[in-house]
This record gives structure tokens, sequence and C-alpha cells, in this order.
């Protein structure tokens, strides 16, 4: 949910950049309509399903203390009073942050995320300086209060041989993280030009991560490599997940400040538009045309995990969910997996040099709630 897209800082890969000096705010009156019509939704299917909140931005922790409490009124009024599984995050680049908002935070029941490269300086302010010390210290301050946090770090060309050491600090720290690659685009913006990843390099970078990973003990997760393994766990194992059809399993919702409402993978143009969640309750979205046409863009993607040896292993997220420049297609026009396959395959070859984990996999009596003994 994007909240506003008011930031403090002007980080040069952002794909909000050119609105992060806007001031509006997601109104409270949408808000309601759209946890209403979700909680209708989710009570019309016998509470089966959880709800995860995102408060994103542009900045969240910028937005009034007051807004916040009235947009969590609203979530414990449809989902709290109605028993509906519900979490609530905040993504915050950590670069403005007190005491009070911390404990706004715990009040409010709001988990944090941050988002922290460590290395690559391309997370500056407005006045173009670096803004990592103030977040680092910042960091320190919830580290110190034992406030639980989960990092994201881009992945860009001049961090990426930075990849393993970028896991030795969270890894150091025990906080979870996930990659989120830059991959090169046809046309980016000048000021993302030098930036920009081939998907041979991405490769590269994760699988010297996880070798860093299996080295030695580890104190967190990370993804996406945490997911990697447990396709390829299931691949040798012989065990198969669901197809994953978007319009009965909803991945995400991309809730734009108006409120219009797209798919992961085309967020903002009109092959990922579903609605708008402030005029159209959930359910009219999702029996729309325009959902319908979503979806199908998306289903047609998942036929390139048909094709693959790892398909109903892995989650197929990767391909179905793709933003345009995560998209590879061969001379054929068919689009291909360039980062999650070759990234199961190694998994794959890693779990196979252990005759531990070998061993394991070969028991009988192995079931997927086993997965646990097999994390890396």
């Amino acid at each position: 949910m994007k909240l506003s897209k008011l930031c403090n800082l002007r980080c040069t890969y952002c794909y909000e950049y050119d609105e992060l000096s806007h001031k509006e705010q997601m109104p409270l009156d949408g808000i309601e309509f759209f946890f209403k019509s979700v909680a209708e939704y989710v009570l019309s299917r016998n509470h089966s399903i959880p709800i995860d909140l995102v408060l994103h931005g542009g900045e969240p922790l910028l937005l009034p203390p007051d807004y916040l409490r009235a947009v969590c009124t609203l979530r414990d009024k449809y989902f709290g009073a109605n028993g509906i599984a519900h979490t609530t995050a905040v993504q915050s680049n950590l670069f403005q942050i007190s005491d009070k908002k911390i404990d706004l935070l715990e009040e409010l029941n709001i988990s944090l995320g941050i988002s922290l490269d460590v290395f690559g300086e391309q997370r500056i302010d407005i006045a173009g300086r670096v803004s990592q010390e103030k977040v680092l210290d910042n960091l320190q301050r919830l580290l110190d209060r034992n406030f639980p946090v989960g990092g994201i770090v881009v992945l860009h060309a001049l961090n990426i041989n930075k990849a393993v050491n970028i896991y030795e600090f969270y890894n150091k720290l025990g906080i979870t993280f996930r990659f989120l690659p830059i991959f090169s685009q046809h046309n980016p913006p000048e000021r993302m030009a030098h930036l920009m990843l081939s998907f041979e390099a991405i490769v590269a970078a994760l699988q010297k991560v996880a070798k860093a990973q299996f080295a030695a003990p580890s104190r967190i997760e990370v993804l996406p490599l945490k997911n990697y393994f447990e396709a390829a766990v299931r691949y040798l194992a012989g065990q198969d997940i669901g197809v994953f059809i978007p319009s009965e399993h909803e991945w995400v919702l991309i809730v734009n400040t108006n409120g219009d409402t797209y798919s992961h993978g085309d967020p903002y143009s009109a092959a990922g538009y579903m609605g708008n969640i402030f005029q159209q309750s959930l359910t009219e979205i999702f029996t729309s045309k325009a959902y319908a046409n979503v979806t199908k863009i998306r289903m047609e993607r998942g036929e390139t995990c048909r094709r693959c040896q790892f398909d109903r292993k892995c989650n197929q997220i990767d391909i179905v969910e793709a933003i345009p420049s995560e998209r590879f297609y061969d001379e054929a026009g068919v689009m291909q997996c360039s980062v999650a396959k070759p990234m199961i395959q190694f998994m794959v070859d890693e779990i196979q040099r252990s005759p531990q984990t070998q061993a394991l996999i070969n028991l009988s009596c192995y079931q997927e709630e086993a997965l646990p003994l097999l994390r890396m």
C-alpha cells in the first residue's frame, strides 16, 4: 500500500523517483472501504486467507503518527474484530527514526523492514549525501531495543562484488534479508544505466553467497536463496507443490496512493491494472474483466514453468510475477528462466555433494515438514 510517495532520500535506482516529492496521502475513507471489502471477502471464504499489509512509499515513517494510528484503527476494526489473521509491516529507509517512532510501531503492532545495501552508495539524501552513516546509527538504536527487523538489499553493478560481504554483515547481526537484483534493461533511465546487471552476473553472485552460507553455520535466512534451496530439496525428494494460479491464490496486490491496483509483474501499467480498491470491492475486482486479463497474462508467463524440469518444485513466482526487466526471451520468442532455474540446479548439485543431506532426503519417511531439517 503506497500510503504516500513522499521521501527524504533520492536513491538512484528508485522506481518511484519522479514522485518522491509528492505529499498526497492515501485517503482514510478509501482505506476503510478497502479494508471493509477485504474483510468481507475473507469472511466469505471462512477465514482461509491471511492478510499481510505492507505500508510502503516513499518513506512511510514520515507520515504523521495520528495518520498511522488511524490506518491501524481501521485495520483492527475490520480484521482484528473479525478474527482475520493479519500482519502489518512498514518498509523504511531508516534515515529518520526516533525512539517515539519506535514506540509507535510497538504500540500499533507494526513490524519493520529496512532498506540497507551496505555497499554501493546509491542511497543518498536530497542533498546528494550518502545516507548510510545515519541509517547504521538508527539500526543500532533498533538493535539496542531488541526491535526485530528484516532487510532488503538492492544488488547492482557497484556492490555485486561485495555480495558475500553483505551477507556476512546481515548474518553477523542475525537479520534475515532479501537480495533484489537490478536486471539489465533495454532503455534504463540515465541515472541508473551504470548500475545494470546481466543475469549471468546475478547468478554468479548468488552462488557465491550460497556457498558462504553452506560453509559455516548461518543465523539467518537469505531470500531468494531459501526458496531455491527448498525447490532443490523437493526435486531431490520427488515432491510437488501446486501450480501457481493467481486467481486461486493471489500473491500480492500493488496499491497506488489513489487506489489503483496492479499485479507485481506489471505495476503502473495497463497490462497489470486490476481496478481501483477505493471504488470497487475486492470481489468486484476479482470477478472483473480487467482482473481476468491480468491473470491471463500471468498464466501465459507461467507456461515457461511447465516446460521446466523443476516445474512444481519451485513457487513459480520468479516467472509468473516477473517484472519486465526480469523477462528474457530466446530467439524463438520463448520466455526463459534465467536466474531461478540455474540457481535451483546449483542447489541440487550442492546438496548432492553432502552425503548427510542426501541420506536424509532419501529416507522413505521424508515429508515436506522435514524441510526445516535441511535449512542452509
